[in-house]
């Protein structure tokens, strides 16, 4: 609700325009394309209301949200109290870059929540308090992570790429 509260009604900075335009049309963005987000981004043209810009900007608020509670779901694996979470998903809600990034059309808020979703299916895999996950258990999961990964890679397949080590290591 705050970010699409202060979400612009048109078209602003960044690759802002690029996404609205890619998105209503259906067109390619820049490379690497972003799939994922464009189409996502074409069901949120749709909406009965605001101005085209202001739909598609309402997509990366959706998913600045969605982000921030991935993050609780993060914290609340690793640490015992509610606070923590609470404000560890409140100091990036309100950070000034991911602000920013959740109130324009921008990938990045898509590419965040999958980030933290394969971060919190690493954590239910591999919980952080017990020697060793029971292998039913990680078996399970798995290749729900392996699918999150493929399509976080149809959305920026460069930064997926860079983490995929830290994921090893979350997994280790």
């Amino acid at each position: 609700v705050l970010y699409a509260s202060t979400a612009p009604r048109t078209v602003a900075l960044e690759d802002d325009g690029l996404f609205v335009l890619a998105s209503y049309y259906l067109g390619i963005a820049h490379p690497p394309g972003y799939p994922i987000y464009t189409a996502l981004g074409k069901l949120f043209t749709l909406l009965p209301f605001g101005s085209v810009a202001y739909r598609v900007h309402l997509l990366s608020a959706l998913f600045g949200g969605l982000t921030c509670a991935m993050l609780w779901l993060c914290a609340r694996q690793l640490f015992e109290g509610r606070i923590p979470a609470y404000l560890a998903a409140l100091g990036l809600g309100v950070s000034p870059v991911f602000w920013s990034q959740s109130i324009i059309a921008e990938v990045y808020t898509l590419n965040t929540f999958f980030f933290l979703v394969l971060v919190f299916l690493g954590l239910r895999a591999c919980p952080p308090t017990v020697a060793g996950a029971a292998p039913q258990q990680t078996r399970g999961l798995l290749p729900w992570m392996a699918f999150v990964f493929g399509l976080s890679l149809a959305n920026h397949w460069p930064l997926m790429l860079l983490v995929a080590p830290a994921f090893a290591v979350l997994l280790w």
